[in-house]
């Protein structure tokens, strides 16, 4: 789901049909484990479920039923009565929960006082992502939020991560990691101000004024907004010299 969507059975990449088959999939996955009313999981399918709704999400099940199936039990996956579809998958196999699981033991490792160790964990949940979640699936379609959701999961980590190290002395490390970021979303004002904070402890002050200015300008020529408040506070504290961030 970090990704592309994809299935990988036996070392083998599984073709998942097309796109209105892989939203049923991504349905499945996003809630696997729990079973899902039919009539809700085509509404998730469908902004707006055609009368062949559901003879086409019976056919998309039979199709998914035929190729996901364990290895171990030659099962399939996906278990479907009249009312509901359940899809099961086994722990450390949806790239999802292993992302999870990394967070977890990041934060164990935070709240221990073990900065290295909680910056790895970062690395390996980080490190499982292959580009925007469930790529390819159509954008219209209301799966979309799901693919928005995990989008912000990765920024709220990224964002940890990023802010455990401008401020454990490997703030050099982070800007140019951050500048990227910021080149790609410049209004994410908690980016610009750890790229700032970043510099800054880097001693590259005069860096640190110039990415506010740049941002400033932006904002104000693109929305119409002023920076917000905390983004200001930092910058008014490298114009006063402040070292203690």
């Amino acid at each position: 789901m970090l990704g592309p969507l994809e299935v990988v059975v036996d070392g083998i990449v599984v073709h998942l049909g097309g796109i209105r088959q892989q939203t049923v999939l991504a349905a499945l996955l996003a809630n696997a484990g729990r079973p899902l009313q039919r009539r809700r999981l085509g509404r998730m399918v469908w902004n707006d479920p055609p009368p062949s709704a559901e003879p086409n999400l019976r056919v998309y099940l039979r199709r998914l039923r035929s190729v996901l199936v364990d290895p171990l039990s030659r099962e399939s996956r996906v278990v479907a009565d009249r009312s509901q579809v359940r899809l099961r998958t086994n722990p450390g196999e949806l790239d999802l929960d292993v992302f999870d699981d990394w967070c977890r033991r990041a934060d164990r490792a935070r709240a221990a006082g073990d900065t290295a160790h909680t910056i790895g964990c970062y690395d390996r949940a980080l490190g499982l992502w292959r580009g925007s979640p469930l790529d390819g699936i159509d954008t219209d379609n209301p799966q979309c939020a799901i693919a928005l959701e995990l989008t912000e999961r990765r920024y709220a980590v990224e964002t940890r991560r990023w802010d455990l190290l401008v401020h454990s002395g490997n703030s050099g490390a982070a800007v140019g990691e951050l500048r990227a970021a910021v080149a790609v979303d410049p209004f994410r004002e908690r980016l610009v101000e750890l790229l700032m904070l970043a510099l800054c402890k880097d001693h590259r002050r005069w860096e640190a004024l110039q990415v506010y200015t740049s941002t400033r300008d932006l904002m104000i020529g693109s929305l119409g907004l002023e920076p917000g408040p905390e983004l200001q506070r930092t910058h008014r504290r490298i114009l006063d010299g402040e070292s203690d961030f």
